[in-house]
C-alpha cells in the first residue's frame, strides 16, 4: 500500500459525515530514498462533529504536507529532497552519515555498449526536460530535469529523447535495462515487417506461362 491509497483508506473509513466518536488508524510501509519508512495515518469525529487528523513517520508525528513530500518516489524533486534532507540530519543522522561518500570526480558522459542479438549500440546518458505532477498531489506540476539514455548506431540515433501520456513527460529510455527492452521491441518489429512482406510476396500471382 502506497501513502495516496492509505489516505484514501482513511477518508473512507472515516468520512466527514461520520457521527462523533467514530476513528479509525491504518499504517504502512513504504520504500523512499532513504529507505523504508513506517507511516501511518488516523482520523476521528470529534464531539463537534469535526473530522481531525494525524499523521506519523517511523513514530514522530508530522504535518500531511511533510509526510507526502518525505514519501514522494520522485527523487529529483526539490521539494521532496529538501524534506528528505532534514529528515535524513534530524531523524536518522546515523543512517544518513553511512549513505554519503566523498565527493569524486566523474566524466560528464559515459556511454555504455547494449547488445541485444547481433546488434551492438552506444547508449548515451542524458538529461530531459520532463513536466511532472507530483505523484502525491504535495505541489503543483513542475519541470524536472530526468535522466535518461539516447541510443546511437554509426553515429544516428535510434531512439531516446522524451514521451509524453495525458500531459506528462517522462524519458523514454530511462535506464539500460529499458534500452535493452527498447531494441527487442524494434527487432521484433522488423520481424513482423519482414514476415508480412514475405507472405505479399508468395501471395502475389506470378507471370502467365504458355497453356494457361
Amino acid at each position: 500500500m502506497n501513502v495516496p491509497q492509505l489516505l484514501e483508506e482513511v477518508r473512507q473509513r472515516v468520512p466527514p459525515d461520520a457521527p462523533p466518536g467514530a476513528r479509525w488508524k491504518g499504517t504502512a510501509v513504504v520504500g523512499t530514498p532513504l529507505g523504508e519508512i513506517e507511516v501511518a495515518a488516523a482520523a476521528r469525529i470529534d464531539s463537534q462533529g469535526r473530522r481531525r487528523e494525524q499523521f506519523w513517520c517511523d513514530g514522530w508525528r508530522v504535518e500531511r504536507a511533510v509526510l507526502l513530500r518525505l514519501t514522494c518516489p520522485e527523487e529529483e524533486c526539490p521539494h521532496a529532497t529538501q524534506v528528505r534532507a532534514r529528515w535524513a540530519s534530524v531523524v536518522r543522522p546515523g543512517r544518513a552519515a553511512t549513505r554519503h561518500e566523498a565527493p569524486r570526480l566523474q566524466p560528464l558522459m559515459t556511454e555504455v555498449e547494449v547488445t541485444v542479438g547481433r546488434q551492438k549500440v552506444t547508449a548515451r546518458p542524458a538529461r530531459f526536460p520532463c513536466f511532472t505532477p507530483c505523484p502525491h498531489g504535495a505541489h503543483p506540476p513542475m519541470t524536472l530535469e530526468k535522466n535518461g539514455f539516447d541510443l546511437f548506431e554509426d553515429s544516428h540515433c535510434l531512439g531516446g529523447g522524451v514521451t509524453e501520456s495525458l500531459g506528462v513527460r517522462r524519458p523514454r529510455i530511462p535506464s539500460l535495462l529499458a534500452a535493452e527492452a527498447y531494441l527487442r521491441a524494434r527487432h521484433l518489429e522488423t520481424l513482423v515487417l519482414l514476415g508480412q512482406v514475405r507472405g505479399g510476396d508468395r501471395l502475389r500471382p506470378g507471370p502467365a506461362t504458355d497453356g494457361e
